[in-house]
């Protein structure tokens, strides 16, 4: 096989070693959440989850769905990376950026609800359980639930933010190593093109004139014996 050199990220490790960490933790979380939410959704099922709502009940069908999806997936992406099945892996970084794509979007939806609407409710209700204590805390409660709802708010801004740059960069080194993955396959058909074209052996022979009569060949000079030829 030619030899292709090997894409690395974080400046020394190999993208192939990186797609297959990446593969095996989605496989270890997906199959983790999947399990639990199937568990779950089986035992309201049968009827021993009673204090369900509605939504909630849909949130575990749809966690259970993305979760053994994304189990799934990353199991393609683990054996595309221990066997370098090129069409799996494409398969595992097409999906890991659709999910990344899906999990940007709800965190945004979530942090602009933090900071309007949903933030404000919940700001409020810690004041009225504030109201309801005693009096003479009451500024200092009403303080701390404010400016408590505004540092978790922020960590979880930073957290959310971290987190993008994490799944962003595994889209990069799973896209890295599929780039490489194609430009090995290229290598080894041009090798094999050549080895092909090597191997050829081209014979090429006269061909006589169609209803032309060829020459004895005993009747040329070098072949004919007598004095003609120079021969006794």
């Amino acid at each position: 096989m030619p030899y292709v050199r090997s894409r690395k990220f974080c400046c020394c490790l190999p993208v192939r070693f990186g797609v297959f960490c990446e593969s095996i933790l989605g496989l270890a979380v997906g199959g983790f959440f999947s399990v639990v939410a199937w568990i779950e959704i089986n035992k309201f099922m049968h009827g021993q989850l009673q204090d369900l709502s509605q939504s909630d009940k849909t949130a575990l069908w749809v966690v259970a769905a993305t979760m053994t999806f994304a189990a799934v997936t990353s199991f393609l992406g683990l054996i595309g990376a221990i066997g370098r099945v090129r069409p799996l892996v494409a398969i595992y970084a097409t999906v890991l950026t659709g999910v990344t794509v899906l999990d940007i979007i709800g965190g945004i939806y979530l942090i602009v609800q933090l900071f309007h609407g949903y933030g404000d409710d919940q700001v409020k209700k810690c004041q009225d359980q504030a109201d309801k204590g005693a009096q003479g805390t009451v500024d200092v409660e009403h303080w701390a639930c404010s400016e408590g709802f505004k540092v978790g708010r922020t960590i979880l801004v930073v957290v959310y933010v971290i987190w993008w740059l994490i799944e962003i960069y595994g889209c990069v080194i799973a896209f890295g190593y599929v780039s490489q993955l194609n430009e090995e396959e290229e290598a080894k058909n041009s090798d094999r093109e050549k080895n092909q074209s090597q191997n050829v052996t081209i014979v090429t022979q006269p061909a006589a004139a169609f209803g032309q009569p060829q020459p004895y060949p005993f009747s040329q000079s070098s072949n004919a014996y007598g004095p003609q030829g120079g021969q006794y």
